[in-house]
């Protein structure tokens, strides 16, 4: 009988333990979120189709997500549409983790490349179609980073925050749309 209450002792010891390192994770991660300018919010799973179809994705894009949080967009995109590429960035641990698994889980990582990185620091060249849901200040300073190094006809997706195009005359809206509650912005490159 020791034995068996030692051993549950053990069991629920090492279960807190992973409870909390668990919570230090995701604590350090929105804190790491907040200072690169914007936390971990997902959109809601079921708005991410309608918003990808709402920014004409299709099978020939190549997908940038840029804050790809737990890589729900991503996988959609994959999954929905057909994208033979799909690229994410995102800097927070925690979502960068929980992506990690959930693409491998769902047999995707061969189309799908999640990094662990600043995307400032990147090459968005490549990219058709970036989508970002990002707070404002981000959105600005990205939007001067896609002028620059994106091709002319690159699509970006902007739910809740809009590129200003009078700071910004590179970028032409192409549509607006209320998608459940938020307000999704379609741009092209010019």
């Amino acid at each position: 009988m020791l034995i068996v209450q030692q051993i549950l002792l053990f069991v629920l010891l090492t279960a807190e333990f992973i409870v909390t390192v668990a919570m230090v994770l995701i604590l350090i991660s929105g804190i790491a979120s907040s200072i690169y300018g914007a936390p971990y919010v997902p959109v809601r799973k079921k708005l991410v189709k309608n918003l990808l179809t709402f920014g004409g994705l299709s099978k020939s894009d190549i997908f940038y997500d840029l804050g790809s949080g737990d890589g729900r967009v991503l996988i959609s995109a994959v999954k929905d549409f057909g994208i033979e590429k799909a690229v994410g960035y995102e800097i927070a641990l925690w979502p960068y983790l929980k992506s990690s698994f959930l693409i491998k889980h769902s047999h995707l990582d061969g189309r799908i490349c999640v990094s662990r990185k600043n995307f400032f620091k990147t090459n968005l060249r490549e990219a058709s179609l970036i989508y970002m849901y990002l707070f404002p200040g981000l959105v600005d300073k990205l939007a001067y980073k896609i002028a620059g190094e994106c091709q002319a006809k690159t699509k970006i997706l902007c739910p809740s925050f809009p590129i200003n195009i009078a700071k910004h005359p590179e970028f032409r809206l192409l549509k607006s749309e209320k998608i459940g509650k938020i307000t999704a912005y379609l741009y092209q490159k010019i």
